[in-house]
């Protein structure tokens, strides 16, 4: 971290100290992932950057954003950029985003406040399951197909014509296998949508 965007968190009002304790970790791993141009620099609504973050599910970015815009030596409004991600999450954080992100194959980088976070990691744990379960169910079927047509291709040598019978004897079990996980996360699924639908949530 450069030296004036450390001066500027812990000289700063007081509370942007605390969260930017923790914020401090996360942007040293995520260092150079988020950068904005001069150009938007210049011109960012940050309430709207800020919206657009947490609608999204992002974690506070305000660090990454700082450090960018401080080598054009423009400011980055932290306080305002900070309400606005609340708005996003606030709309990002509701039961029914959590199934579809989940859904999608979409990560959840814990975002959402206390009182939200324990049932969004539920049902999106849930949803992500079922994606996840069909996904290599698929990826077994594909993998499996290509053995059998490298079989029964006539170029393929003996020795490698046993080693896939071999390969093949385990696929089907391992099919087997991830076929009842795809019906078991689709049951969980399922009982998940049920009870949403009866609390008004889906």
């Amino acid at each position: 971290m450069t030296a004036p965007l450390a001066r500027f968190f812990f000289t700063g009002p007081s509370l942007l100290r605390a969260p930017f304790l923790a914020l401090l970790a996360a942007s040293a791993l995520l260092a150079g992932c988020e950068s904005l141009s001069p150009a938007e620099c210049a011109t960012a609504d940050w309430r709207q950057l800020g919206v657009q973050d947490g609608s999204r599910g992002r974690t506070d970015r305000a660090a990454d954003y700082y450090e960018s815009c401080a080598k054009a030596g423009i400011p980055v409004n932290v306080a305002v950029y900070r309400a606005g991600r609340v708005q996003g999450l606030q709309s990002y954080c509701q039961p029914a985003n959590a199934l579809n992100e989940g859904l999608a194959g979409n990560s959840y980088e814990g975002v959402c406040p206390a009182p939200l976070d324990q049932n969004f990691r539920n049902i999106h744990g849930i949803a992500w399951r079922e994606q996840d379960a069909r996904k290599t169910l698929e990826r077994l079927q594909r993998e499996q197909d290509q053995m059998q047509a490298e079989l029964r291709d006539s170029k393929t040598a003996d020795d490698r014509k046993r080693t896939l019978r071999e390969l093949l004897s385990r696929s089907d079990r391992r099919i087997e296998e991830a076929r009842y996980a795809v019906r078991d996360a689709g049951y969980q699924l399922d009982r998940l949508r049920s009870d949403m639908r009866q609390r008004g949530q889906y």
